[in-house]
C-alpha cells in the first residue's frame, strides 16, 4: 500500500547491504508460537478466519488526517505528516534532487541538488483527485549529508499554517523488534497497480529488523508512500518516515525501510526553531512562542467493523463467528488485543489454524 518512491521521476532506491528475512505469516506464526495448552484449543465449530497474506490497505477515510500529500511539482507525488501547522515531515529524496538509483550501503555522492522549495504543495483529503492545496514549501530543513542512507528524512517549512487538522508528535524513544505500527500513505496498491492518489492505512506492521537509523519491516508500502509515516499502535505518534524498499511492493522477501525519527529529534527541534523565528504578522512564531506541537491521540482502527473477506480489513483478518462478520487482526505471544476481544484460535481459509482477536461480547 505505502510507496517506495514518489513517483516515476523521483528515485526508487535499491536494497543492497539492507537485508532481512521474509515474515512469516502472522496467522501461522502465532499457533507455531503459541504454548501448547493453548495450540490444543483447536476451534470446534467457533470462529474462522479470512486473511490475506499481501494487505493492500484499505481506504483512510479520514481515520488519518493529519497524513498529507506532497505534490513534487508536476514530477510526482510523496506522503507526508503535519507536525505542527507550519511542518510537515516527510523523506529527503521527496525534496531533494538524487541519483537514479540508490544503493545502502552508498556507493557516491546521492544527493545532487535541492528542489525550489516553492515547488512542494502540500495536499489535504483522502485522495488526491478532490484534494485542496492548503500550503506550499516556504523553506526545507535537512540533514546536511550528500547521502540518503540513514538520512532519508526532511522537514518542509509551510507558508501558511494548516489549522485545520491536529499535527501528531514525534516520539522520542525508537522502536524494538517485534514492535506493531500503523503504516499510512498515498501509495499504489501493490505491484502492477496503477497510482490511484487514495490515501491507505496499513494496521499492525510487524518490526523485523532495527538499526541505529533506520528499521525494517516487510510488505506494507509502495510507489508513492515515500515520506509517510509509521505511527504508534498505540499512541499514534510518528516512529518513522518511509524511505524505499524492494525488490517489489508484495510477495516473499519484500523489505521496506523506513528512517527511524528517534534519531532526528534535533532537525524536528530545528525546524520548530525556525517556525519561532519566522516573526512575521500571522505566523505561528510572531508572538516569540514556538508553535504548538502534536498530541498524543490513539489511532482509530477498523476492529469490530463489517467485511466479507481479509482484504475488507486493514490487517487482513476478516472473523466470522455464526452470523457475524468483522475485521480483526492476528495476535500471539506478547501481543495485545483490544478491550473485549481475546486472543484465541481460530480456522483460517486460507492458512489452516492460527490465533486472533476474537470479540467476546
Amino acid at each position: 500500500m505505502i510507496r517506495r518512491c514518489a513517483m516515476p521521476a523521483l528515485v526508487c532506491a535499491a536494497l543492497s547491504g539492507c537485508s532481512a528475512s521474509a515474515e512469516r505469516s502472522d496467522l501461522r506464526a502465532a499457533v507455531e508460537d503459541a504454548p501448547d495448552e493453548d495450540r490444543d484449543a483447536r476451534p470446534d465449530g467457533g470462529a474462522s478466519a479470512d486473511l490475506v497474506e499481501i494487505v493492500r490497505g484499505v481506504p483512510n477515510r479520514n481515520r488519518d488526517p493529519a497524513v498529507v500529500a506532497v505534490a513534487v511539482g508536476s514530477e510526482g507525488l510523496c506522503s507526508g505528516t503535519l507536525i505542527s501547522p507550519r511542518l510537515v515531515l516527510t523523506a529527503r529524496h521527496c525534496v531533494s534532487r538524487t541519483v537514479a538509483s540508490v544503493t545502502c550501503p552508498p556507493n557516491g555522492v546521492q544527493i545532487l541538488g535541492e528542489r525550489e522549495p516553492s515547488s512542494l504543495a502540500i495536499l489535504v483529503g483522502d485522495h488526491v483527485a478532490s484534494a485542496h492545496t492548503v500550503a506550499h514549501g516556504l523553506e526545507v530543513v535537512a540533514p546536511s549529508g550528500v547521502t540518503l542512507c540513514g538520512a532519508d528524512i526532511a522537514i518542509i517549512v509551510l507558508d501558511e499554517e494548516v489549522k485545520t487538522m491536529k499535527p501528531l508528535p514525534v516520539r522520542a524513544r525508537g522502536v524494538a523488534v517485534g514492535d506493531r505500527v500503523r503504516a499510512v500513505g498515498y501509495g499504489r496498491t501493490g505491484d502492477g497497480d496503477a497510482a490511484t492518489g487514495v490515501k491507505l492505512v496499513r494496521e499492525h506492521v510487524r518490526v523485523m529488523s532495527v538499526g541505529v537509523a533506520e528499521f525494517t519491516v516487510g510488505e506494507a508500502t509502495c510507489q508513492g508512500d515515500s515520506g509517510g509515516p509509521a505511527l504508534d499502535e498505540d499512541t499514534g505518534e510518528i516512529v518513522g518516515v518511509v524511505s524505499r524498499g524492494g525488490p517489489s511492493c508484495e510477495g516473499a522477501g519484500v523489505h521496506n525501510i523506513y528512517t527511524r525519527a528517534d534519531a532526528f529529534t534535533w532537525l524536528v527541534d530545528e525546524a520548530f526553531a525556525r517556525v519561532a523565528g519566522l516573526g512575521r504578522d500571522g505566523d505561528a512564531g510572531a508572538s516569540g512562542r514556538p508553535p504548538a506541537k502534536g498530541t498524543k491521540q490513539k489511532p482509530p482502527s477498523d476492529v469490530g467493523g463489517p467485511c466479507e473477506k481479509g482484504e475488507d480489513c486493514a490487517a487482513g483478518v476478516c472473523i466470522t463467528d455464526g452470523a457475524r462478520k468483522y475485521c480483526s487482526r492476528p495476535c500471539g505471544p506478547g501481543d495485545r488485543c483490544p478491550t473485549r476481544y481475546h486472543c484465541k484460535p481460530v480456522a483460517s481459509v486460507t492458512e489452516g489454524q492460527g490465533s486472533a482477536c476474537v470479540n467476546v461480547r
